[in-house]
């Protein structure tokens, strides 16, 4: 997905607004947590007046969630306002359930999946946020679920629309970037932005690492500026160059491409922002485990998607969610290095954290030894 230069649902909404073309529900979700919720605000902001919010804006909060309060204030007119808005932040939760009040509830569910087919959407907004699902099982409960069914089925001439906020790719990364620096006030060279989205992370898509993480980084960078007016390489190195994961992975991508410079560089830092040796080990050998399960699958002639599960159930945590990017770059990391040097590596993995455990190595020469082999 990360890939592909379509149009990303960020995109199309922003169009729809433009163009007016909101219908009565909208149910936003995906793994892009930060813009679900940024366009949440939008959506409020852009049709409830701010003079008039008490009256106008219904936000239900998950745990005080009703069928009966919900189709009370969709039955309301706005007072002032474009639209009256009735928003259900996280109405679905992790494991892609309706808060207990009305998934329980066959009665409830039922009337407020026939209230849907009763707003009128000249007058009234309905926005549902869906947290992201944690594993392939959250994600089917949360897409068989009848609100979901009931808003993608009807489609974009219908009561209701689904935007799914997915990774960014490329062009879509560099803009979200561009925005947040020159909103610094700052200068930067082309380079500045090249740099942060190969080094912040997020194109590896690191597990937890989203938007979210990523304005978090971009905001450190700028503080750590001061008043300097311009954003310099050595800064963004400063500030992001001590996440343990992302440089673990950027390593292991680094030495697939044949750069033991980067990747000693790399390992240099873990040292010196005082990373244990052990964890480091256990970072690297966890990396090309599943490099070299993902790659044995691909030849045994398995799916994107059946690779990722198996990595979900076997390597990070039964029920963890891994991000398809991720997947794709260790099929592609691991096909560079070949499943053979793979096998070897990680044997050597961990012969090597066996050596340190048993005090036969240092650990900084262990890891040093170990990175210069592959």
């Amino acid at each position: 997905m990360a890939y592909k230069d379509e149009k990303h649902a960020y995109e199309q909404l922003t169009e729809d607004m433009k163009a007016g073309d909101i219908p009565a529900v909208v149910l936003l979700c995906g793994s892009e947590e930060y813009l679900v919720d940024f366009y949440a605000k939008r959506l409020i902001d852009k049709y409830v007046s701010e003079a008039c919010a008490m009256l106008d804006l219904a936000t239900i909060e998950r745990d005080k969630a009703a069928a009966a309060d919900i189709i009370g204030h969709l039955e309301t007119v706005p007072f002032l306002s474009e639209r009256k808005v009735v928003f259900l932040p996280e109405f679905y939760d992790g494991r892609g359930r309706m808060p207990k009040t009305i998934d329980k509830s066959s009665t409830e569910k039922k009337e407020l999946a026939e209230q849907l087919d009763k707003i009128d959407p000249a007058a009234t907004l309905l926005i549902i946020t869906a947290a992201n699902p944690s594993d392939y099982k959250a994600e089917r409960s949360f897409k068989d679920s009848e609100i979901y069914k009931k808003v993608s089925k009807q489609g974009r001439k219908g009561i209701g629309r689904v935007y799914d906020f997915g990774p960014l790719n490329r062009r879509q990364l560099s803009g979200f970037i561009e925005k947040r620096l020159r909103a610094s006030g700052k200068s930067y060279s082309p380079g500045i932005v090249s740099m942060l989205m190969r080094d912040t992370g997020y194109e590896s898509r690191d597990t937890d690492y989203g938007l979210y993480e990523l304005d978090n980084d971009l905001r450190k960078i700028i503080a750590y500026c001061g008043d300097a007016p311009e954003i310099k390489a050595e800064d963004v190195s400063e500030v992001i160059g001590t996440n343990p994961e992302k440089n673990v992975f950027r390593m292991i991508d680094a030495l697939a491409q044949n750069r033991k410079d980067e990747a000693l560089r790399l390992l240099h830092y873990l040292l010196q922002d005082g990373e244990p040796d052990m964890s480091i080990l256990a970072r690297i050998n966890e990396q090309l485990e599943i490099m070299l399960t993902a790659c044995e699958m691909k030849d045994d002639g398995k799916s994107l998607v059946e690779i990722q599960k198996t990595l979900q159930g076997g390597y990070l945590g039964r029920g963890k969610r891994i991000a398809e990017y991720r997947t794709k770059k260790a099929l592609e990391s691991g096909s560079r290095m070949g499943t053979a040097k793979l096998k070897t590596a990680l044997a050597n993995g961990y012969k090597v954290e066996k050596n340190v455990k048993s005090g036969l190595m240092p650990g900084r020469l262990a890891l040093e030894y170990f990175i210069g082999s592959l």
